[in-house]
């Protein structure tokens, strides 16, 4: 029996949008630039998914940007909003790599670049974003659910900031969130919450690999970074990626409409599983509330989290030690260094992260195997 607790690296397809896959593959084939029918088909099936993924985000549908992932949607939202002129950039030590490797780039490459420390608990300092504001600032980048600890960012209260500044100042400094863990699990209203631009990802809704979006606000033009036959408005250029997009379309629809049934199943499994393992001493919380119930860090102390993670999955129970964008890499997580962890609990450090198709039942195995596999371990170690 194999336990999967590693959604927020990527998760199963599910039945829904498999069956919308194979409507794709076998009637709407066709390249949907093309002027013939197999042709419209396809774009008239692409543009259902950008309607649901627009309505879902209270947008326009010409302001939906389908790119290969959230890293591309990142990548393209940074450098393809920022002026020439080297003016300020705003972002936070724990940020995704996709943003924080652009911003590490453009720092070097002249502009001003502000990060923001966050608390214990993963929260940034609001004082601190107001005092970093000024007149040469040109973006905002924060993300909303931090993909390792889980912690949330006052999103709406950040965008109010914003508007207020950019209001009192004739400024026109651009927010972007980056909401690859966030979306299709909480509510978002892009012009309700000061949101210039959103990074969203289908492969962590259960839709395909390979599709991310980009969402702009009314109003907020984007700069292209490759150049080809003018697909996606002329921003992201290049034959779209059909069977992704309708995936991803199906895979928001169905998370979006089930949203409140979804997060209430999965906080109940967060909440199963703390229980079990309160009375383990040596067994540490990252962050606290306000987190996502999808997510859940946990240090054990006296192992090593990747040992660790290799012992649960010769029990078939699957977690991750942190970023699967950072997990063969051989370093800390810059996550847990920004919220300050001691390295010894960064080491035995893992990241269990729950979505709707686990049981409470998964959940009970989990922690026992857990519990089981970090006794033993702790006496192989007092051994040596």
């Amino acid at each position: 029996m194999s336990i999967y607790l590693d959604h927020s690296a990527t998760t199963p397809v599910s039945e829904t949008v498999r069956e919308a896959i194979q409507a794709v593959l076998t009637t709407h084939y066709g390249n949907p630039s093309s002027l013939h029918r197999m042709g419209l088909q396809a774009e008239k099936a692409m543009r259902t998914a950008r309607n649901v993924i627009a309505s879902s985000l209270n947008v326009n549908e010409k302001n939906v940007i389908f790119t290969s992932g959230g890293t591309e949607a990142n990548n393209l939202a940074i450098l393809g909003s920022i002026r020439k002129e080297r003016g300020r950039l705003i972002t936070t030590a724990f940020e995704h790599p996709s943003v924080l490797n652009v911003m590490m780039m453009l720092e070097k490459e002249g502009y001003d670049v502000v990060y923001l420390e966050v608390d214990a608990l993963g929260q940034i300092d609001m004082a601190s974003l107001s005092e970093a504001l000024t007149p040469k600032t040109q973006l905002v980048s924060i993300m909303h659910t931090n993909n390792e600890i889980g912690s949330l960012q006052p999103i709406e209260t950040i965008g109010s900031m914003i508007e207020k500044y950019n209001q009192s100042n004739g400024t026109k400094v651009k927010f972007h969130v980056d909401a690859v863990q966030a979306y299709g699990k909480t509510p978002i209203d892009i012009p309700a919450f000061g949101i210039d631009l959103l990074t969203i990802s289908s492969h962590k809704i259960n839709g395909l690999k390979g599709t991310g979006a980009l969402i702009c606000r009314e109003g907020i033009d984007v700069k292209p970074r490759t150049f080809g036959g003018g697909q996606e408005r002329g921003i992201r250029p290049g034959t779209e990626n059909v069977v992704g997009i309708v995936a991803f379309g199906a895979a928001a629809k169905e998370a979006c409409e089930k949203m409140n049934e979804h997060t209430a199943h999965v906080a109940l499994l967060k909440k199963c599983l703390l229980e079990k393992l309160a009375d383990e001493p040596g067994i540490r919380v990252n962050g606290e509330a306000p987190q996502t119930p999808y997510i859940l860090s946990l240090s054990f102390e006296g192992v090593k989290g990747e040992v660790l993670l290799h012992s649960l999955e010769m029990s078939g129970i699957y977690v991750s030690t942190g970023s699967a964008c950072n997990s063969k890499k051989n370093q800390f997580s810059h996550v847990l260094s920004a919220i300050k962890l001691p390295e010894k609990q960064i080491e035995g450090t893992i990241r269990v992260s729950f979505s709707a198709l686990n049981t409470i039942e998964e959940i009970d195995l989990a922690a026992s195997e857990m519990l089981k596999i970090y006794k033993m371990l702790l006496k192989m170690m007092k051994r040596r």
